[in-house]
């Protein structure tokens, strides 16, 4: 039989006797917590946004929902100083091309689930 290295230990560790089986150094660390942790999702002292109350909650959302509208706007804003059509033409290449390809995905892969008895 192979031995495919150290194995994990099976069920949650009740005892707190399970050795990781390999740790990690301190940028491996921090970048693993950036991607399980976003920024966005906590607040400064480092609660979670779902364990706030439901005051502190909304409070939150709307703090970050008016951040990133405020940031959107102004990149809006910046494109239409630049070229006024500019949006347009942004919104239909990152937006509605790519929404027309999956849909047309959709209906190229359905047509092989049986017979062709409709056009799409």
């Amino acid at each position: 039989m192979a031995d495919y290295g150290p194995r994990a230990p099976h069920g949650p560790d009740m005892t707190g006797t399970h050795e990781p089986l390999e740790e990690m150094n301190l940028d491996e660390k921090g970048a693993f917590d950036r991607l399980i942790r976003p920024d966005d999702s906590y607040t400064p002292d480092g609660v979670y946004w779902a364990d706030l109350n439901l005051v502190q909650r909304i409070k939150f959302v709307s703090s970050y929902d008016a951040a990133e509208a405020k940031r959107e706007l102004s990149s809006i804003w910046a494109m239409i100083k630049r070229d006024p059509l500019s949006p347009i033409s942004y919104y239909f290449k990152n937006m509605v091309l790519p929404g027309a390809g999956l849909g047309l995905e959709g209906c190229v892969s359905s047509r092989w689930d049986g017979p062709v008895d409709r056009v799409c």
